[in-house]
């Protein structure tokens, strides 16, 4: 086993310093955007939109970048993510909406590149399924360090000038092109070997071949999107609903953050250490067999603390297993495999994003209760296949 060394401690510090500036920026993008004059389904459209467009530029980053070329890669996507946050900020109120949905666009697909390039970073130094939950640990750690920062200041004022929404994207900015310097002086040349250019068809075709074959990383692949499709009807419009449905304040949309961020993170410490059962299928059904039961309660009564419950239990269980549920199964492929067979999970629950909003969408107009009608139904598919996948897990191992 590879030690704990100052590379990778260097990758866990950009990727602390990308969380703690992805808190800040996208707590309150939402109320930013409707700040800028845009309507809630604008803002649907625009984040439907912004989930496709993901998919086609995972599928040519992971056809056309080189595992060499990987951190250089993804330097320049912490810099053009500053400057597109830098030009948020200096659009703020000045009617531009088209630019500035095309800018969230951007910034949102740039977003998604740099997360699913972190991992394969990290596990060309050290690869191992605890250190992909600490990946997911540390990224919501720093991320509700970053709201909590938001919470506490917002509104604040320092002399003639008002802390604001806005502010707070120059901070991400900022914070953002930090992680670009220390990743560019991070030298991981000794972890990769020189390789060409990837041949796109051929690349492509292996890893689908293999998956065609492989009756596990298809199962998983469902898992990975029907759990998607379920978990973003309900959650990536949170803080509208939140305002707009429910009728809560900004300031309790920030406190509310911060003890879902810190409680998630204290639950996923405390199951990987203590609460996790040597039969899996106790685990996976304690995590989202809850859910389900919670959205079922939500669905008939439609009362606001049952909503609020269901809220709450889906952020405090989202980093609960997945060193169970995910993990095993993105490490069954090796370095060379795994960027590839990540980007094609990514993609795949990027598709399940952008059809859980547009679902979503559908489900507010008829009423909130109804997106927990339609989440049961995802999430009741996707603990079908989380048995399956585990269940061929298991007798490989055999």
């Amino acid at each position: 086993m590879k030690k704990w060394n100052k590379e990778l401690t260097r990758i866990f510090i950009v990727l602390g310093l990308y969380s703690l500036s992805s808190g800040i920026f996208y707590i309150f993008q939402e109320l930013w955007m409707a700040e800028n004059n845009l309507s809630v389904k604008t803002i649907s459209t625009v984040f439907s939109i912004c989930s496709i467009l993901s998919v086609s530029v995972i599928f040519l980053c992971s056809n056309l970048i080189p595992k060499d070329k990987l951190k250089k890669f993804s330097c320049y996507l912490f810099l053009i993510k500053a400057v597109t946050m830098f030009l948020l900020f200096a659009l703020n109120q000045t009617e531009l909406n088209i630019l500035i949905k095309f800018l969230i666009m951007v910034d949102y697909v740039i977003d998604v590149e740099v997360w699913i390039s972190l991992y394969p970073l990290i596990s060309l130094i050290k690869k191992e399924d605890k250190i992909y939950a600490i990946r997911d640990l540390l990224y919501d750690a720093c991320y509700y360090v970053g709201v909590f920062i938001t919470g506490i200041f917002l509104g604040k004022g320092i002399g003639f000038f008002q802390i604001n929404y806005n502010f707070y994207i120059l901070i991400a900015s900022l914070i953002t092109f930090i992680t670009y310097i220390i990743l560019y002086k991070t030298d991981l040349n000794k972890y990769t070997k020189k390789e060409g250019k990837p041949n796109v068809t051929n690349q492509l075709k292996s890893i689908v071949n293999r998956i065609k074959k492989d009756k596990i990383s298809k199962s998983y692949l469902f898992y990975a999107f029907f759990g998607e499709i379920s978990y973003s009807c309900i959650t990536e419009l949170q803080i509208l609903i939140l305002v707009d449905y429910l009728h809560f304040s900004a300031i309790f949309i920030s406190n509310f953050s911060i003890g879902l961020g810190i409680g998630a993170v204290l639950v996923g410490a405390l199951v990987i250490t203590k609460l996790t059962f040597k039969n899996n299928y106790i685990n996976i059904l304690l995590k989202y067999g809850t859910r389900l039961l919670l959205y079922i309660l939500a669905l008939i009564f439609n009362h606001k603390l049952l909503i609020l419950l269901a809220f709450i239990f889906i952020k405090l269980s989202s980093d609960a297993y997945i060193d169970i549920t995910d993990a095993p199964f993105v490490n069954r492929y090796n370095n060379d495999e795994q960027l590839a067979f990540n980007n094609l999970k990514e993609m795949v629950e990027y598709i399940g994003t952008g059809i859980g909003i547009f679902l979503c969408g559908i489900a507010l107009s008829y009423g909130i209760r109804f997106i927990f009608l339609v989440g049961g139904l995802f999430i009741t598919m996707q603990i079908g296949f989380a048995f399956r996948a585990l269940y061929l897990k298991n007798k490989e191992i055999k």
